[in-house]
């Protein structure tokens, strides 16, 4: 039979350390959750309750809250790689379609 003093799994949770169990824990879920939110991907958040016994025979514990938050991917960017070694948007193979027309135009404003 529990006695007044005795803690129950909720209780102990609740005054860990005044509160800052529970304090640390909802602030990385909010965390995970709107990193769930914002990237459509999948998180999850442990608590860890490693317990011990002391030189003096209590019972200590040292929690740890931590969370796996999903990344929202950067996506592929497509380049090229010139002969120098630099990259480029453009395909140094390919000609440009419109080149012969750029090539006119400056052309004519250099003339005026």
């Amino acid at each position: 039979m529990p006695k007044p003093d005795d803690l129950n799994f909720l209780e102990f949770m609740q005054t860990f350390r005044r509160g800052e169990l529970l304090v640390e824990a909802n602030e990385q879920l909010e965390e995970l959750i709107e990193a769930v939110q914002r990237t459509g991907g999948k998180g999850d958040l442990t608590i860890k309750l490693p317990f011990k016994v002391n030189d003096a025979g209590q019972i200590e514990c040292l929690p740890s809250v931590t969370t796996r938050k999903p990344r929202r991917a950067l996506g592929t960017g497509i380049y090229f790689a010139t002969d120098e070694g630099r990259l480029t948007r453009r395909d140094p193979n390919q000609g440009d379609m419109f080149e012969d027309e750029l090539a006119d135009r400056r052309g004519r404003h250099d003339t005026h």
